[in-house]
């Protein structure tokens, strides 16, 4: 095993015993770390993804995530770029109702200019400070909300996010956001109708759906200062037991909404060993989508920097010759990193080439 490949693996083992560690009292037991290691549900091609069910939780797999990110700008142009978080993990037996066996931990960060705003949350399943709920559908943790209007009850949109994050550099600074959120496309299942395939071997997997025609409107309060803002979001709902082993190093992952309305989600997953497996889904701007199979797609990095002591590839060039797409991506700035107890990146990106656009980057596991 690589060096990264035990830096992410033990990363993610670590996290969840922070967790537990961090959540419960001393007299208790510590997480089993093994337990990261695919002890729950397995993923299988012959389950059917349904609505609203399936925006909710599955206990029974290890690791699932709601993951919403957003490029904005004000009335004077200004951009800004937004990420909103809540990842479950499986953390054992459920032991009584204080414990059901899951921990949730939070994400929110706040990019304007060369300012960033991130704080980290963590909160134990079964105490009622942190979850996702149905009629009408809410994520939530502590004070951080989002939550679907009463009518319909059935579906997310539209719907309202409010949360707040700490300056990375003066903690005492904080920002805010309170944003309406509306879509009125059908959800994107990627993959084989949502069963998402990470690695040749067909050994990493996902269920995997995506909504990433989103319209934001609303405002930050930046330290004193309340702003305007409008845009685009993407949010992406995944859940498995079959995302990372010893082979995994990292993965690489970009969603673009190019100015014609079209919508491009693209994926390199690095496993140690072997080949780096590339994939991603097309979805036009009518909502009709094409799975982009490892063959169709290139996905390769053309310009790194050290940015905080890590050397990051922050340019890179995508293309998909049967769409005549060669583009571009660039980060709006270098640093863009998410001081998290287990840091990776994620950041806003501009498009170019064949085609104009933005979007957002995440990298994992350099």
């Amino acid at each position: 095993m690589t060096r990264n490949a035990c830096k992410l693996v033990l990363s993610i083992a670590l996290l969840v015993i922070v967790l537990s560690a961090k959540l419960v009292s001393a007299q208790q037991p510590m997480l089993d770390p093994n337990l990261v290691a695919q002890s729950g549900k397995k993923v299988t091609e012959d389950y059917q993804i349904s609505f609203p069910k399936d925006h909710y939780a599955h206990p029974d797999f290890d690791i699932e995530w709601w993951y919403l990110t957003s490029n904005l700008e004000d009335t004077q142009g200004n951009q800004y770029a937004l990420q909103f978080t809540l990842f479950r993990f499986r953390t054992g037996q459920a032991e009584n109702n204080w414990d059901d066996g899951q921990a949730y931990m939070g994400h929110a960060s706040i990019h304007a200019g060369d300012q960033h705003w991130f704080t980290e949350k963590f909160a134990k399943g079964g105490v009622g400070n942190a979850g996702v709920t149905a009629k009408p559908f809410t994520a939530f943790i502590d004070d951080w909300l989002w939550q679907a209007d009463v009518q319909p009850i059935d579906d997310m949109f539209p719907s309202r996010l409010r949360f707040s994050a700490a300056s990375t550099d003066d903690v005492n600074q904080s920002a805010s956001a309170d944003l309406m959120l509306d879509s009125q496309q059908a959800y994107v299942l990627h993959g084989e109708q949502g069963y998402s395939i990470k690695s040749g071997n067909q050994q990493h997997a996902s269920y995997y759906y995506s909504q990433p025609f989103i319209k934001v409107s609303g405002s930050l309060l930046l330290e004193d200062n309340e702003i305007e803002v409008s845009g685009n979001a993407w949010f992406d709902h995944e859940w498995t037991s079959q995302l990372i082993d010893q082979q995994t190093v990292g993965w690489d992952w970009f969603s673009i909404h190019l100015d014609n309305g079209d919508k491009l989600m693209a994926f390199v997953m690095r496993l140690d060993g072997q080949q780096d497996y590339a994939t991603g889904t097309y979805i036009a701007q009518n909502g009709d989508q094409r799975v982009l199979l490892p063959h169709e797609i290139s996905i390769n990095a053309i310009r790194s920097e050290k940015v905080n002591g890590t050397t990051i590839p922050l340019e890179w060039s995508l293309r998909i010759p049967s769409k005549n797409i060669d583009i571009i991506t660039k980060t709006t700035k270098d640093d863009q990193f998410n001081p998290a107890r287990f840091s990776y990146y994620e950041g806003s990106i501009q498009v170019s080439g064949s085609h104009k656009g933005i979007g957002f980057m995440e990298l994992t596991g350099y």
